[in-house]
């Protein structure tokens, strides 16, 4: 492994990688990643080439490697780390490989969507989370969503999404009982999160936030769109419930410690 002194150096060595049509589970810009330069590292070996992006709780792996090239033996790392790969359900990634390399499967995700035409207009009162909500909804993050792989928002991006009404609160009186947050990529409006609290449980609070989302969002974007584990049906039951349907993208996730 060594350290990345040259960030247009580096970014040139990514754009080449990409143009080769090298397999990869990096499909963000490298420019994204210049101001965390520091935290990331290469391995370079024949016919490929890996990226580790330190974290707070894990190292995240990106991958370039030719078409018939295998996965190399990683280096021992104090952290766990972390291999997702987006793809397509009719042609998953090869994960044998990896676990031959002494990764194991960890999770896996599907892509649910819903388009806005299907949608029907609802009267809702929505309420939105407040600012002096912020902690204990990230409190309620960390305990609800694994470590790994969830996206969780810091404290001061919440508190913009809270100035921006991106959270979404369900109340009962001044009792805070769960909680959505969502964005916008461009006409999509996007779930990143949804806690309904311990006591909040069996009362349908889950179904009302997504409802108060979509009621919201219906008339400015094209479509809804989430990610969700295969492993928990009473979220996938929900989501099928209300419309969402999966369009073909899968993120399978796999662990070494």
């Amino acid at each position: 492994m060594e350290k990345i002194p040259d960030g247009k150096q580096w970014t040139e060595e990514i754009a080449q990688y990409l143009s080769k049509g090298m397999k990869t589970n990096f499909y963000g810009s490298a420019e994204e990643l210049l101001p965390q330069l520091e935290q990331i590292s290469k391995m370079e070996f024949d016919g490929g080439c890996y990226l580790f992006h330190e974290k707070e709780k894990q190292v995240d792996l990106y991958f370039f490697m030719e078409k018939d090239t295998k996965p190399v033996v990683l280096p021992k790392l104090e952290k766990p780390i972390v291999l997702e790969q987006v793809a397509v359900a009719k042609n998953p990634p090869v994960l044998e490989e990896w676990e031959a390399i002494g990764f194991e499967t960890y999770l896996q995700r599907k892509r649910l969507f819903l388009s806005s035409k299907k949608t029907e207009a609802e009267q809702r009162e929505v309420s939105f989370a407040k600012a002096e909500e912020a902690e204990i909804i990230l409190s309620m993050m960390e305990e609800a969503f694994e470590p790994y792989t969830s996206a969780l928002p810091d404290l001061e991006t919440l508190k913009q999404d809270l100035s921006e009404n991106r959270v979404i609160a369900f109340r009962e009186g001044e009792n805070l009982l769960g909680f959505l947050r969502f964005g916008r990529e461009k006409k999509v409006s996007v779930l990143w999160q949804i806690v309904v609290f311990p006591e909040g449980r069996g009362k349908g609070i889950g179904n009302a936030l997504v409802r108060d989302w979509i009621s919201l969002e219906r008339e400015e974007v094209a479509k809804f769109q989430l990610w969700v584990r295969e492993d928990n049906p009473p979220a996938l039951k929900l989501y099928e419930a209300l419309g969402f349907l999966p369009d073909g993208r899968i993120a399978p996730v796999m662990l070494k410690k």
